[in-house]
């Protein structure tokens, strides 16, 4: 009797473990001031629940061995789909371009395609399946999804009616919910899974009848709740997605449950037409609620000219169109030509095409194929599971996500085959929510909660369709095989354990310091912001955003010191320089470091050119390399090729600018610029000319279009027209014609004009001013 307890008690730890993760996650997030970052918490109870459970299965093996292994024969298939893609994932991380990114995660609370969360969601996975015992396990599972789930909705709903009770408002939440999920795309795929779920639990496992009314009545407001926060995320790949799986179950009840028109109505139009009066509810709240320090990276200093603004491809052409994703999947095509190595682009590795570029890495390949850009705005996924999956984990991963949707459809088409109407109708529900998810995923992006859900959607499957064989198994657990591969296995599991939850403590803790340095900032108390900035460094010293934002303020600080006192400048600059070259070697695609050690050295450069000068320029190509699709690092690179007298090298790479621009259909007055001015200095007047006025037209057709002071354009009318200026008056000094001295005076006019009208009086000379 003492063994049973001991068995009980392990297996009430366990579920308890897994419901809490399943109910929880979807729940939690952090405020901005309180751990940095909104999916924080979701990260670390995912890795933290499934850390416990890694230590629980040997134990649950060694008290009861028969049950496990005949659970894990029983469903052999899945179970193998499971670990071969974590294994493609493993594989493609030893080979990936940035080990410890794809092995942790680009950046902690928002790596979902990392390693460590897939090897979590296969822990949690594998524990469901193999340490079921009866129905009422799976009924459990099905209950914290749908309250989850209905939470989630419920939120949604108040963040839309009565927004100023709940928030969690983030840069995404303008007139579209995002409930507690922190982005509408992300609610959205959420809810598709979790809302079909709900509907094949209540409609095929449990039965639910209609003399009960007061549990239809709760239910159908649940389901509307959750169906109306679906249509408010205004994402049409989970809308149109859900409907395609909702209308699927719909037709699957009423030919294989229940062919009565009254039922059908109540069960499934009644939902939906509940849905449509919430949705026409008036909401009178007219203020916007727009966060822009939330899910970014580098926003508090906004002034800095290429910082990166990394939006998960949001708003690269519009938020209210497809047109974005277009742009990612002809660079996903692009690259799957290709494979081009990052910084060489010319040169291409076409063993790639077996492990990818390794998880959580196509936000440093993106920028080598995406059609030309003016703007900086990089996007972290493909917005397709299968060019993401072929990019990042290669055709292994590839093989890996297809026989595991062969694996579930096989498992399905089985049960479909051999059972009643009632199940059939069960298995073809299952169908359904996978086809729905596929068809949502051809334009969407996988993160945390959603994941969980599908992993969670594979067990349930896995549970339906197992063979109803109790196996039995001949094991000695006194044997020395036996007892030697668990005295391995369970240290392993609990040092694997014991690593993983303390690298997690530590990210929650510089979370916290860092969410504390941004609500002192807030506060105007930059001294204590940049000390917990920097404890929160040292605890998580590979993350992009916490470098980012101590490089802004460290910066900003430097040259007001500078200004000051220029020895106490040069020891802060230098400590800076070392901090982001410490990053670097953590990270040496991360593009707001590249941008910041670019910045820093040219800095040291105009302090110590020959000690830097070359390393100023190297940086300046580095960065383009990184970045070659986007037009303003071609042109600040020409611009300062020239600035450091390499006049052929920056008159060579502003031809590129121009023909990046052409080809585009982008206008660059700076490359126009940068051309006359390096064909003045090698004398060419004429052609120096040309060039300057080509920069006058390129800068006024871009004014034409966005007149704002801040327009890059003017400050290139500005030098253009004072170039011409300095030309024409050059001409007139050595031939006295009347007709160049009005033209320069013309064009110091026109540079006056503009300088004054847009704050950039001081680009013009001193006594022009």
């Amino acid at each position: 009797m003492g063994f049973d307890k001991y068995r009980r008690i392990i297996n009430i730890i366990n579920e308890s473990i897994y419901l809490f993760v399943v109910f929880s996650i979807p729940l939690v997030f952090s405020p901005e001031e309180f751990l940095g970052f909104y999916q924080i918490p979701k990260e670390f109870i995912l890795h933290f629940g499934a850390n416990l459970l890694l230590i629980l299965l040997p134990i649950i093996f060694i008290l009861n061995p028969q049950k496990l292994i005949s659970n894990i024969l029983n469903n052999r298939l899945i179970l193998f789909s499971i670990l071969f893609i974590l294994f493609s994932y493993a594989i493609s991380t030893l080979f990936s371009i940035s080990l410890l990114g794809s092995l942790w995660g680009r950046e902690y609370g928002m790596s979902g395609n990392s390693l460590q969360t897939f090897f979590s969601l296969s822990v949690i996975s594998i524990s469901v399946i193999v340490t079921n015992s009866d129905k009422s396990q799976i009924r459990r599972l099905f209950l914290a999804i749908f309250a989850s789930s209905t939470i989630v909705g419920f939120v949604g709903l108040m963040q839309n009616f009565l927004p100023n009770i709940f928030e969690t408002f983030t840069f995404y939440h303008q007139d579209r919910v995002v409930s507690t999920l922190g982005n509408p795309i992300y609610l959205g795929s959420y809810l598709l899974i979790s809302n079909l779920l709900s509907i094949i639990y209540f409609f095929g496992f449990s039965e639910i009848k209609l003399k009960n009314k007061y549990s239809i009545t709760l239910l159908i407001i649940a389901l509307s709740v959750q169906i109306s926060a679906i249509m408010l995320t205004l994402s049409r790949g989970p809308i149109i997605s859900f409907f395609v799986g909702y209308i699927g179950i719909t037709v699957a009840y009423f030919y294989l449950k229940d062919k009565s028109i009254k039922n059908l109505v109540i069960f499934f139009a009644i939902p939906i037409l509940v849905s449509i009066a919430i949705l026409n509810i008036p909401n009178n709240y007219e203020e916007k609620y727009f966060d822009s320090l939330v899910e970014r990276s580098g926003s508090i200093s906004k002034e800095l000219e290429l910082s990166i603004d990394i939006e998960s491809g949001v708003n690269i052409l519009s938020p209210n169109s497809f047109n974005y994703r277009g742009e990612n999947w002809i660079g996903a095509f692009k690259l799957l030509k290709s494979w081009p190595t990052v910084l060489d682009n010319s040169n291409s590795n076409y063993l790639r095409m077996l492990v990818g570029y390794g998880p959580d890495t196509y936000i440093y390949v993106y920028p080598i194929t995406v059609p030309i850009q003016e703007r900086i705005v990089i996007s972290s996924h493909a917005h397709n599971i299968f060019l993401n999956i072929l990019i990042e984990n290669g055709a292994i991963g590839f093989i890996s996500i297809i026989f595991l949707i062969w694996a579930i459809l096989f498992k399905l088409k089985y049960k479909f085959m051999n059972s009643n109407n009632s199940l059939k109708f069960i298995a073809i529900s299952f169908g359904m929510i996978i086809v729905s998810r596929l068809i949502e995923q051809m334009l969407g992006v996988a993160v945390i909660n959603d994941l969980l859900y599908f992993y969670l959607l594979i067990c349930i499957v896995a549970l339906f369709t197992q063979e109803k064989i109790e196996r039995k198994v001949s094991l000695n657990l006194e044997s020395s095989l036996v007892r030697n591969g668990l005295s391995i296995t369970i240290p392993i599991c609990i040092l694997l354990s014991f690593v993983l939850t303390v690298k997690d403590y530590n990210s929650i803790i510089s979370g916290f310091y860092f969410g504390k340095s941004i609500a002192q900032l807030n506060d105007s108390d930059v001294d204590n912001s940049i000390i917990n900035l920097d404890k929160a460094r040292e605890l998580n010293n590979r993350s992009e955003y916490i470098q980012t934002e101590l490089f802004k303020l460290s910066y900003k600080i430097y040259k007001y010191q500078n200004q000051r006192d220029s020895v106490a400048g040069a020891k802060l600059l230098a400590r800076i320089y070392s901090t982001l070259l410490s990053h670097e070697k953590l990270e040496p695609y991360s593009f707001n470091t590249q941008n910041f050690l670019t910045q820093t050295t040219w800095e040291l450069q105009l302090r110590e050119p020959e000690i830097f000068r070359e390393e100023a320029i190297g940086r300046y190509i580095r960065l383009r390399n990184l970045m070659p699709q986007y037009l303003i690092t071609q042109e600040i690179l020409s611009n300062v090729l020239v600035g450091v007298g390499e006049i052929e090298l920056g008159k060579e790479e502003a031809k590129i600018g121009i023909r990046m621009g052409k080809i585009g259909g982008i206008l660059s007055p700076q490359s126009w610029w940068v051309l006359g001015e390096a064909e003045k200095i090698s004398g060419n007047q004429e052609e120096a000319i040309k060039a300057f006025e080509e920069s006058i037209i390129a800068g006024s057709l871009q004014i034409e279009k966005d007149d704002s002071p801040e327009n890059r354009a003017y400050a290139f009318l500005v030098l253009a027209h004072q170039s011409l200026t300095l030309i024409y008056e050059s001409k007139y000094e050595e031939s006295n014609e009347e007709s160049y001295i009005e033209k320069a005076i013309f064009h110091i006019q026109k540079a006056q004009a503009y300088a004054y009208n847009s704050n950039n009086v001081l680009l013009l000379e001193r006594r022009f001013q």
